[in-house]
């Protein structure tokens, strides 16, 4: 009895140590963090990866003098001596810098894509999340910093118009795009694609669908605390007023209605919602894509920050 009470009083010390410390890293504000850690530009390299008849494609690295570095995907319109707008594409989880890869029916803009600094697994085992958490964690932070740090080279390129870029986020990459926003306010259109708030019920709700509704309420929880730093509740609000598009779909299994709403709602204006007939986005669904593209296109051209010849179609 004597050893099952330590046990049980061991068990409450880490709990309560574990609430304190996930807590603390929820409500902390990140904002002097992410400045450091995007730094100062000192280095890119462009490495030629391909051209087509609208694009040079080109694997861009950055760097800065503390050592922090970036992988992206950049498309470059193969026509010179203009000034582009750009668009930083933050894309789905396994898309990352490849995302420049499924640019449909684009032309006339500069489109850099990020890549995530952590590769997700296919599916997860609770273990297997609980393992890489603090990996994800870190990685997902770094994207805040990373977005900023293409924004400073997307500045020192003479051909990009710096009054017209657009921070775009869709699945993997939407919850990104507030926090970004309200550390960085040098965009000019701030879009969502197949994103939503709330992250913790998200979660749950993907994990749910696979693993069952104990282990989802379990990792939703631990998931709401520890990515609280990146919470778009916690920062649409600051969006404002930079113009918010936001794109959903009506049948989307990931990203609950409830959460869409509940994210445009907390959002101030100007503000804009598209809904669309379908299912998720998808890389393989070029149909779909092809209509966020032409959502997107109307948006924009409303918000002044692309051209109608900036969509080949």
């Amino acid at each position: 009895m004597q050893i099952l009470r330590r046990i049980l009083f061991a068990g409450l010390i880490l709990t309560g140590v574990l609430s304190a410390t996930a807590w603390y890293y929820y409500g902390k504000d990140y904002t002097s963090e992410f400045a450091a850690k995007k730094g100062t530009l000192s280095e890119f390299n462009v490495s030629p990866a391909g051209r087509d008849s609208m694009f040079e494609k080109s694997w861009l690295t950055l760097k800065t003098e503390a050592g922090f570095s970036v992988e992206c995907g950049m498309l470059v319109p193969r026509t010179a001596g203009k000034k582009y707008s750009a668009i930083i594409l933050l894309g789905g989880k396994a898309t990352g810098k490849h995302a420049v890869d499924y640019a449909i029916d684009i032309d006339n803009v500069i489109i850099v894509a990020p890549d995530y600094p952590y590769a997700p697994r296919e599916s997860y085992t609770l273990l297997e999340f609980l393992a890489d958490v603090p990996e994800i964690r870190q990685a997902l932070l770094d994207m805040v910093p990373a977005a900023m740090l293409v924004t400073d080279y997307l500045w020192t390129r003479a051909d990009v118009d710096t009054t017209k870029i657009v921070l775009l986020g869709y699945s993997f990459g939407a919850p990104f795009v507030p926090c970004i926003i309200a550390n960085d306010r040098r965009a000019a259109v701030a879009a969502i694609v197949y994103g939503g708030g709330d992250l913790r019920s998200m979660i749950q709700h993907n994990v749910a669908r696979y693993e069952g509704p104990a282990a989802s309420w379990f990792v939703g929880a631990l998931s709401g605390l520890l990515l609280g730093p990146m919470e778009p509740m916690r920062f649409i609000g600051r969006i404002s007023p930079t113009p918010l598009i936001m794109i959903n779909g009506t049948e989307d299994e990931q990203i609950p209605r409830r959460n869409v709403e509940l994210l445009y709602h907390a959002a101030g204006e100007p503000k804009r919602i598209r809904w669309l007939e379908s299912r998720h986005v998808r890389p393989d669904n070029p149909e779909l894509a092809r209509k966020i593209v032409r959502a997107l296109k109307e948006e924009m051209e409303k918000a002044g920050v692309l051209r109608s010849d900036s969509f080949g179609f």
